[in-house]
């Protein structure tokens, strides 16, 4: 019986701890709190309106009026513009120092003239521009005459028993092909003239109906993008509004020290009429370059140091975006990266579109720094109601 009281008065003491510790649980989740016990203003703190002047957007306040500046009525704006919220889901994207992401309504677009453009891939061609002259080359054209003749000599001795006859013969012809390399012939050009009966007086002064000649002297930096074969544009001289057509035939192998370019030797055909020896035209060779990331020029804003661009995202921000430039051609420059296909640029308003991206970035600067109130010029002070530096007694008069 002692056993069987002290079993009971065990489980009693067990059923005694089982219940208050059910209680404890039930008042923990009772009391606990919720999302939905939380405060309205932890999850949608208000936002303040601001009104800004269109014209300067440095002045700001949270009340209407008018601009300190040019007089104009400030318009209300929402904070939610900022695209400050936004700005961490573009990280991938490297942005230009001092700039920040931003939104602009339609009102604020067209009063500034901004305008899009979109990235393309699509073949670019370089267009390499160059001083030419119509060929007046009396050394070249007796070079090819001595390789004509070398030629001929080597035939007749090809029957020879003496073999030094013959080895000097060859070694005449090899001298006058190289002598000709020098002058910028091509080992194509060098072969085919001893079969095309081409005279070479076009070398001196044209007949009509023979091609003429034009020696173009391109650049060090732009010889890399130079062919033969490519298409090219001559105007200017005596031409007037005329543009001649005409095709690279030959790129010289030696560069002129004195002026860092090269001799590119260009054909035109049937263009004796319209072109005397040694008159100066303009020279355009169309240079391929495949397909590439192409921008509109106008849409790049460059330091010297660092490029950037303006992309409109999906959402209606403003991203200043890092790009970096292989060449431009014409009026599009190639992208090697910060771009792709598809994407909506800013081409017009840049500059405006800039001073605003700089904007936002001093004001998340000065945010990050607590608030700090910007530097000011000797004699000026920091108006926080203006957002600007005003001369000490203009701000004291505003304060009051």
């Amino acid at each position: 019986m002692r056993y069987k009281h002290l079993l009971q008065s065990k489980t009693f003491l067990l059923l005694i701890a089982f219940i208050v510790t059910l209680g404890a649980l039930g008042t923990f989740l009772l009391n606990r709190p919720t999302k939905s016990a939380q405060p309205a203003h932890a999850e949608h703190t208000a936002e303040k309106p601001e009104y800004v002047c269109p014209m300067h957007p440095q002045i700001r306040q949270d009340r209407p009026g008018s601009c300190p500046i040019c007089g104009m009525d400030l318009v209300k704006t929402n904070q939610a513009n900022s695209g400050e919220a936004d700005a961490d889901t573009h990280a991938e994207h490297r942005m230009p120092e001092g700039h920040a992401p931003f939104k602009l309504s339609e009102t604020r677009r067209q009063m500034i003239g901004v305008k899009f453009g979109h990235v393309e891939r699509k073949p670019l061609f370089q267009q390499i521009d160059a001083a030419g002259r119509v060929a007046y080359d009396p050394e070249l054209y007796t070079a090819q005459n001595e390789y004509r003749e070398a030629i001929r000599q080597l035939e007749r001795t090809r029957q020879s028993p003496i073999e030094e006859v013959k080895h000097s013969a060859e070694r005449m012809v090899e001298s006058a092909k190289l002598r000709l390399k020098i002058l910028g012939l091509s080992d194509k050009q060098i072969a085919a003239l001893g079969s095309d009966g081409d005279s070479g007086t076009n070398l001196l002064v044209p007949k009509p109906g023979e091609n003429v000649w034009i020696y173009a002297e391109v650049f060090e930096m732009d010889l890399p993008f130079v062919k033969t074969g490519m298409e090219v544009t001559v105007t200017g001289g005596n031409l007037g509004a005329a543009k001649l057509s005409g095709k690279v035939a030959a790129v010289d192998r030696v560069l002129n020290p004195v002026t860092r370019t090269t001799k590119v030797r260009i054909q035109l055909a049937n263009a004796a009429a319209r072109l005397r020896p040694e008159s100066f035209v303009n020279v355009t060779i169309h240079a391929p370059v495949g397909e590439q990331i192409a921008v509109p020029f106008d849409a790049i804003l460059d330091t010297g140091k660092e490029s950037w661009v303006f992309v409109l995202d999906e959402t209606g921000l403003f991203q200043p975006r890092l790009v970096t430039i292989k060449f431009q051609a014409g009026d599009e420059v190639a992208i090697a990266s910060g771009l792709e296909g598809g994407e909506a640029i800013v081409t017009s308003a840049n500059f405006m579109i800039d001073s605003e991206s700089r904007l936002k970035g001093v004001a998340a600067a000065a945010k990050e720094q607590g608030k700090a109130a910007p530097q000011c010029p000797p004699g000026e002070v920091w108006h926080d109601e203006m957002k600007h530096c005003m001369k000490a007694v203009e701000a004291s008069g505003t304060d009051q």
